[in-house]
């Protein structure tokens, strides 16, 4: 991972793996993966709950999906109570352990929404298919890599298809129609979510840069959004970017109504964009490939915010055209420069 460990890491209820990220990897947020738990409440509490379960389930989901840890601690307690839990272990585990779980107590920690994929239990059961007691390491990657690479080419003949067909549109929002060109499948559909949700949302402009956004129905609560205008910076309690890489309904409320037509640059992460052009081979295995990997990400960022700059008019286009076209045909006239290590020119010498 380019020497950098990553900053979370999801897994499912094994101490063994508690202890293993705590130990390797300190600065490493560690969550359980709400997936891989679910897929245990049946048999933990069909025969306790009976003809209740499916109700006992939809109320934990409702409260897994709450913004407030407190509105969470004081639901749970009546959830408890309601069906009859006290002092069933299972309850009272999960109970201990919600720090990893809730997403309450999970916002702002970055998770890409793996942390609610309902099909999470089946990625461990494709590695659990792949692993027997004499699966050697080194043969578990080659398998595994076997299959990303399959999974990259189905991804881009699906982003080709959608590039191909005109992508259904839910609102006039500008920043849907801009959001359609840029990301991938998956988080625009989750951007259109939060940006048809975002319509049935109040805002009130508090003082400066802060703004009061909530439910149309209600009267009381609701998240705080604080926009910067010249850094283009937009900031929400509920810390839905921070977790996802997607903006929220309340930040998108609040940039629609200050008539923002394009997504401001820092919300369009890299990873979740259409094309993610690859480092050039000529950068990879040299003794600098960490420093040249990291320059490549930020020209390719660079390049992202000279795209979204250029669209905004005809004439921006033009000039960004004009000055690329120039600069393409100057860097086309350097010389290449294979990457040599310290110790070749050493030995050269």
């Amino acid at each position: 991972m380019n020497r950098k460990a990553p900053q979370t890491v999801l897994t499912d209820q094994n101490m063994h793996l508690k202890e293993a990220v705590q130990k390797e990897l300190p600065n490493t947020k560690h969550a359980l993966s709400i997936g891989l738990i679910a897929s245990r409440f049946p048999s933990w509490f069909n025969a306790v709950l009976g003809r209740h379960y499916n109700d006992w389930e939809n109320e934990f989901y409702r409260l897994h999906n709450m913004e407030s840890t407190m509105d969470f601690d004081l639901g749970w307690s009546d959830m408890v109570s309601c069906y009859g839990l006290h002092g069933n272990r299972h309850i009272a585990s999960l109970f201990a352990s919600r720090k990893l779980w809730a997403s309450p107590y999970l916002r702002g920690h970055f998770l890409a929404g793996l942390a609610a994929l309902p099909g999470i239990s089946k990625i461990k059961d494709f590695i659990q298919r792949l692993l027997s007691a004499q699966t050697c390491l080194s043969r578990l990657i080659e398998q595994v890599a076997v299959v990303v690479d399959y999974k990259d080419q189905a991804g881009e003949q699906q982003i080709a298809q959608q590039n191909s067909e005109n992508t259904i549109l839910k609102t006039a929002a500008p920043v849907e129609g801009h959001a359609a060109a840029v990301f991938t499948p998956y988080a625009f559909y989750e951007l259109q979510d939060e940006l048809v949700e975002a319509a049935h949302y109040a805002y009130f402009h508090l003082e400066g840069n802060a703004f009061l956004v909530r439910h149309h129905t209600k009267t009381d609560g609701g998240c705080n959004v604080t926009w910067n205008q010249k850094e283009e910076l937009i900031s929400c309690s509920c810390q839905m970017f921070e977790s996802s890489g997607i903006l929220c309904r309340h930040a998108l409320r609040v940039l629609t109504t200050l008539n923002y037509f394009q997504i401001p640059d820092h919300y369009l992460p890299v990873r979740w964009h259409r094309t993610q052009p690859q480092p050039s081979k000529s950068l990879i295995g040299g003794p600098d490939h960490g420093r040249s990997y990291e320059r490549v990400k930020a020209l390719q960022s660079m390049v992202s915010v000279l795209v979204s700059e250029a669209g905004k008019s005809e004439e921006r286009m033009d000039l960004a055209t004009q000055e690329v076209s120039v600069l393409l045909s100057r860097i086309r006239q350097q010389p290449v420069v294979p990457n040599v290590s310290g110790d070749s020119v050493r030995r050269q010498r």
